[in-house]
């Protein structure tokens, strides 16, 4: 099967249904935890408006925070803001996502699944989401003006673990022997009348920065979505979402793509990762794809997730 140019290109949307109140519910076994008020109630419809509900996976109480399983990927919620998402894949590989939130909010449960944390006097809402795919989200809310437009996640990577930024917008991470651990989809954010509100993410060392730049003419709450998949969503689901059958390729090679690694100077020889998919994505054999990469392509080949991404599908 001829590898398209379309593949390397991220695709991402949301769903959109109508605002509906939710009822939320706080987590009884967190200490310090309280009954949300109508601020939550609120933040909560925002979120799930921007969202949709019809895919997500009900946490349950774990040991100081929330668990959910789902698709073989186990994702643990904190208690307050100011914690971590943790999610761990079927083979057990685990990584951390700080949160930018505050450890004054605590963490509450709509009945769809969503998490919220929320503080009625501050100007952000976070929530967090874990689809029945696996799939871990952590969804910003700007409530007003006043919100600040840069939010940091730090991330807890595994020993000898790099990530690094995709044309696309998204940002892959590769383990120590090049091989894919996941990525998170290309970011994006949508007013509150449904208008895309431009966003972008950078890297600071182990740091991602998500930038959510709002202008004048922004309606507000604005809701922004980091989301993480973990390299396994395409053996235990399938092809389960646009974003990672389009990026997949390109994941793959910029996690090969770091000093250090074997496919680090075949991957720059060839011009880099866009020129790879390019060669990819000019012939539809094995056979060409080897020749086109010359002696590159056997080292190429030798890493799995790149030949499972980018050589597969080739007759």
């Amino acid at each position: 099967m001829k590898l398209s140019v379309d593949r390397a290109s991220a695709l991402t949307g949301i769903a959109a249904v109508a605002a509906s109140a939710v009822l939320v519910t706080a987590v009884p076994a967190f200490a310090g935890s309280s009954r949300p008020g109508p601020d939550a109630d609120a933040a909560a419809s925002v979120v799930e408006s921007a969202t949709g509900t019809a895919g997500l996976t009900s946490p349950r109480t774990g040991e100081g925070g929330l668990v959910a399983d789902a698709a073989g990927t186990r994702v643990e919620m904190p208690a307050t803001g100011s914690g971590a998402i943790s999610v761990t894949d079927p083979e057990g590989t685990r990584v951390g996502i700080g949160l930018p939130g505050s450890g004054a909010a605590s963490a509450s449960v709509t009945p769809n699944g969503t998490v919220m944390y929320t503080r009625p006097e501050g100007p952000v809402d976070l929530a967090a989401q874990v689809g029945r795919d696996g799939s871990a989200s952590t969804l910003i809310t700007l409530k007003n003006a006043s919100a600040p437009t840069e939010y940091r996640f730090p991330l807890d990577l595994p020993s000898g673990a790099h990530a690094a930024l995709l044309d696309e917008g998204g940002v892959v991470v590769g383990d120590s022997a090049g091989e894919m651990v996941g990525l998170f989809d290309t970011p994006w954010a949508r007013d509150a009348n449904g208008k895309p509100v431009p966003t972008g993410y950078r890297l600071e060392g182990d740091t991602l920065i998500q930038t959510i730049r709002t202008d004048a003419s922004t309606a507000y709450p604005v809701v922004a979505d980091p989301k993480w998949w973990d390299k396994t969503k395409e053996i235990a689901g399938g092809m389960v979402s646009d974003t990672w059958n389009s990026m997949k390729c390109g994941a793959a090679l910029a996690a090969a793509f770091a000093p250090g690694k074997a496919a680090f100077k075949v991957i720059k020889n060839a011009g880099g990762v866009k020129k790879v998919l390019a060669t990819l994505a000019s012939v539809d054999t094995k056979k060409g794809a080897m020749a086109a990469l010359g002696s590159g392509g056997s080292t190429l080949f030798g890493i799995k997730s790149v030949k499972k991404a980018c050589y597969d599908g080739l007759k």
